[in-house]
C-alpha cells in the first residue's frame, strides 16, 4: 500500500465529527443547513482520501467503523488546532496602542534601525515609543522598556538574549592610504595613528587569522577616543587614522558614501562584538512582545552566531 499524505477538508472533518454524534445525515443536514447529498459527498471524498471507510449503517443509523473511531480522535486534535490557529490570526489584528521606552547602543543609529521603527510604527500607530540611544548600558527601568546593546555587558535587572555578533575589521580612508602607502602586515599598523572609540580601549588588540597565528599588537594611545561609532568614522574618513570598526556598520556606511572606508587587511579580524537584546522578565504586554518580535525577524545575515 501506498504512503498517502492524510490533508482533510476542514468541512469534511467537521461533517464528519456531527454525523457521528447525531448518526444521522438527515439530522446533521438540518443542524447544519447543508443538503443532505452534499453531506454525504464529502463523506465519501474523506474516504477517499482516507483510504478506509469511516461510517457504516446498523439499524437505521450511521456509527463509526473502528477507522471512524481511531480518525476521530485525530478529527478532535485537528480541530482543536484550527482554532487556537484562528484565535493566534485574530491576535495579530487586535490593536497595539500605548507606551514603550526603547533604549540602543548609538552603534544602531543607522538605517536598518530607522526602517524597523518605521514599519513598526505604521503598523501600529497608536504605539508610542520613546527612543534613547547611549554608550553606557541602563539599568531596568519602570515602565516597560526593551534594551538593544552592543559589546560587553553586565546584570542589569532585565533578561539577556543574544541575537548574534558584528565582526570587526580595521578601515581607513581611501587617500589616507595613498599618502601613507599600502599596508600588507598587522605590524605595520603600529606606525599609523589610531582612531577608537572609548568602549573598545584594551591593553592590546588581537587580530584573527583563518591560516596564520593571531597577531597581538600592543597597547597604543588613541590620539582621537569617540564614544560613538558614527564620530569614529567621521574622523577615520577625515584622515585622522586608522580604526577598528564593525564590518557590517562599514558596509552600511560604504553604501551611502563609497569612497568613505576601505578595509585594511581584510584577511585579519578583530574582536567580534556581541549584540544583545535585553527585556523584563516574567509576563510581557502585547506591545512589548510585538516590538521584540519584530525586532528578531529579518535580521541582517551578517550578523552571524
Amino acid at each position: 500500500m501506498k504512503n498517502r499524505a492524510v490533508l482533510p477538508d476542514m468541512r469534511a472533518v467537521n461533517v464528519f465529527i456531527e454525523i457521528m454524534q447525531s448518526g444521522s445525515l438527515t439530522i446533521t443536514a438540518e443542524q447544519l443547513g447543508i443538503p443532505k447529498s452534499t453531506l454525504s459527498r464529502r463523506i465519501t471524498q474523506l474516504e477517499e482520501r482516507i483510504g478506509q471507510p469511516l461510517l457504516r449503517r446498523e439499524s437505521n443509523r450511521l456509527i463509526p467503523t473502528q477507522a471512524g473511531h481511531i480518525f476521530a480522535e485525530y478529527c478532535q486534535q485537528f480541530i482543536e488546532l484550527a482554532q487556537q490557529s484562528q484565535q493566534a490570526l485574530e491576535a495579530l489584528q487586535l490593536e497595539v496602542s500605548g507606551e514603550l521606552n526603547f533604549t540602543f547602543h548609538n552603534a544602531f543609529t543607522c538605517s536598518w534601525l530607522c526602517d524597523k521603527v518605521e514599519t513598526l510604527l505604521n503598523a501600529h500607530p497608536k504605539l508610542l515609543l520613546k527612543m534613547r540611544t547611549g554608550f553606557s548600558l541602563p539599568q531596568a527601568a519602570t515602565g516597560e522598556s526593551v534594551i538593544l546593546w552592543l559589546g560587553k555587558v553586565s546584570e542589569n535587572g532585565l533578561r539577556h538574549e543574544c541575537l548574534g555578533h558584528l565582526s570587526q575589521g580595521i578601515y581607513a580612508n581611501p587617500k589616507y592610504l595613498q599618502q601613507t602607502g599600502a599596508i600588507s602586515h598587522p605590524q605595520q599598523l603600529m606606525e599609523h595613528e589610531w582612531v577608537d572609540t572609548l568602549e573598545q580601549l584594551t591593553d592590546a588588540l588581537v587580530l584573527q587569522h583563518s591560516q596564520e597565528k593571531s597577531v597581538k599588537l600592543p597597547a597604543r594611545a588613541s590620539r582621537i577616543q569617540a564614544d560613538q561609532f558614527v564620530m569614529q568614522a567621521d574622523a577615520i574618513i577625515r584622515g585622522k587614522g586608522l580604526g577598528l570598526y564593525p564590518n557590517w556598520l562599514a558596509e552600511l556606511k560604504k553604501y551611502h558614501e563609497p569612497q568613505s572606508l576601505q578595509h585594511v587587511l581584510p584577511a585579519w579580524s578583530g574582536p567580534s562584538l556581541a549584540i544583545w537584546l535585553m527585556y523584563p522578565y516574567g509576563h510581557l504586554s502585547r506591545r512589548t512582545r510585538v516590538f521584540i518580535d519584530h525586532l528578531k525577524a529579518d535580521l541582517p545575515a551578517s550578523w552571524s552566531h
